[in-house]
């Protein structure tokens, strides 16, 4: 027989964002598996699609832009990763972070967005 063992239940984003799907003709799941090696912290970025991630081993700190606040979750944790709010993973251990990320989005909706960079936003 099997066992399930449940992991999340969530209807907001860590950062307070009610859960959305999109409306679209064309719906897409992505995921992906990403390893963030100790000591790094990953670029700024926010989500044009909901994101669910769940932490397969490691220690990872969820720290955001516009007042400096840190969510930390550790293996075999869940959650809604924000969207609207800029915010970067930090890996602050001395061990690997590795982490499934899905996405419920849209056909040729980026999952993913960085602030611009480069001389004309520096400057």
């Amino acid at each position: 027989m099997a066992n399930f063992v449940d992991v999340s239940t969530d209807t907001k984003t860590i950062a307070g964002e009610p859960l959305e799907y999109p409306s679209t003709p064309n719906p897409v799941i992505f995921s992906n598996i990403v390893t963030i090696p100790p000591g790094t912290v990953t670029p700024w970025m926010v989500h044009p699609v909901q994101c669910y991630v769940y932490l397969l081993e490691g220690t990872m700190t969820v720290e955001f832009a516009a007042d400096g606040s840190r969510h930390t979750f550790n293996a075999g944790q869940a959650f809604l990763q924000a969207r609207a709010q800029w915010h970067r993973g930090r890996n602050d251990g001395t061990t690997p972070v590795r982490f499934l990320g899905v996405f419920v989005g849209a056909k040729d909706v980026p999952v993913i967005l960085h602030p611009p960079s480069g001389k004309a936003v520096q400057g």
